[in-house]
């Protein structure tokens, strides 16, 4: 009995080490991504308008975010050339800042809060997120602070407002010569059009099947600061065991919470259809509808550091990663390589600890919406890459692209 027992105890010691080594060298995998919420300016004048919303409304939010979606993501339009002044009225005159700090913390139809949301997203212990102790103590505020800033200040807000154009169109405009098809796409903004010089009349058709998908987004972010938190953990926060009609109104009446613009972008998403195709004109507008989204996502992150994706490493041997070309990834990419830690106040900070670059040698991961119908035969599903300076990197580090890369 009494060498079961030393055996029992020595297996545990032994898995408890392995465990302790295993979390040292690899630690908690989970990071706080950025949060998004997507609308769309709504012009039922233009071609397809319904198949246009209905696409963008069942799209997936990208995995880099949390979804932070709410009921509403549809904004009339006002047909200016901007609309960036009828965005900024709209998110104003509906309150919708408000809004997003209200699902950050699970209000309740009484008007109560908690802290779950941010729980579950921040990966926190629950006792550093209790409100009532944290007042109690600098180390409480620090850790409710830590929350406010890596979560709910990177809340983002991205608008698209989208023109439609067929290749057909383009091809008319040049009169069906072929030397200028490619010209012409390209001062259009318009991507993939193969080098016209080697077309043949019959790839004419193919080449003026589908459509291009113009975007131009908004993007904002929410005013999340000192000042903001400060009055909405003293004027505003109670649980439901604890609210007040006092303090539910004060919350309802509130306009401290705003929306600063960050950017706006254009890009342009390409759906190649062929003279084979069965795809329907509805269902080429659907997938133009969302890889617009990712292109302009692209095209935004490179131009605006605070709206970057972090990602973590699939695998340290070899370096790879779940990103590829819907990330805008090119054999020109290059990476810092981040390691989360805790500084001496418990908050979390990222430590660059080395670099990558894209391994030329091995194809870059097509993962844009719909490439698994457009590639049937691919069997990758990661981008490899390779290590420019760094030590050992393992399953979990996070990637950020560099600047202007």
């Amino acid at each position: 009995m009494k060498k079961n027992i030393l055996l029992v105890i020595a297996v545990f010691s032994y898995t408890a080490s392995i465990t302790a080594q295993t979390e040292a060298t690899n630690p908690i995998t989970k990071y706080r991504r950025s949060s998004l919420y997507t609308l769309m300016i709504d012009d039922q004048s233009r071609p397809y308008a319904n198949v246009i919303r209905a696409s963008f409304e069942k799209g997936p939010i990208p995995e880099k975010f949390n979804d932070h979606n709410l009921g509403s993501r549809v904004i009339p339009t006002t047909n200016a050339k901007d609309e960036s002044g009828n965005i900024t009225a709209f998110l104003e005159n509906n309150h919708v800042a408000r809004d997003v700090v209200a699902k950050w913390f699970n209000r309740s139809a009484r008007g109560g809060f908690n802290m779950d949301l941010i729980k579950s997203r921040g990966s926190y212990d629950a006792a550093a997120l209790d409100i009532a102790k944290a007042k109690a103590s600098q180390r409480g505020l620090d850790a409710v602070a830590d929350a406010g800033e890596e979560l709910i200040k990177n809340t983002f807000v991205l608008v698209n407002d989208y023109n439609y154009v067929s290749k057909e169109e383009v091809a008319k405009k040049v009169n069906g010569w072929l030397d200028k098809i490619g010209s012409v796409a390209s001062s259009a903004g318009i991507s993939g059009v193969a080098d016209t010089a080697t077309l043949t009349a019959g790839a004419v058709s193919v080449a003026g099947k589908g459509y291009v998908v113009k975007t131009n987004a908004y993007l904002y972010r929410l005013v999340w600061n000192e000042e903001v938190a400060a009055i909405f953990y003293n004027d505003y926060w109670a649980d439901d065991k604890t609210i007040t009609a006092e303090k539910k109104k004060a919350f309802e009446d509130s306009n401290i919470f705003k929306f600063e613009l960050i950017g706006s972008d254009t890009s342009w998403a390409d759906v190649q259809s062929t003279v084979f195709t069965k795809k329907t004109e509805e269902e080429l507008i659907e997938k133009a509808t969302i890889k617009a989204i990712d292109a302009v996502i692209v095209k935004l992150q490179k131009n605006h550091d605070e709206f970057k994706t972090k990602t973590p490493l699939y695998s340290g041997e070899p370096i790879t990663a779940k990103i590829g070309l819907k990330e805008g990834l090119t054999e020109k990419s290059k990476f810092d390589v981040l390691e989360q830690r805790q500084d001496k106040n418990g908050k979390t900070e990222y430590v660059v600890v080395g670099s990558l670059k894209v391994d030329d040698s091995q194809p870059i991961w097509d993962n844009r919406y719909g490439a698994d119908e457009e590639n049937p035969n691919s069997a990758t599903d990661r981008t490899f890459f390779k290590k420019t300076s760094g030590g050992t990197f393992y399953s979990g580090m996070l990637i950020v692209q560099k600047k202007g890369k």
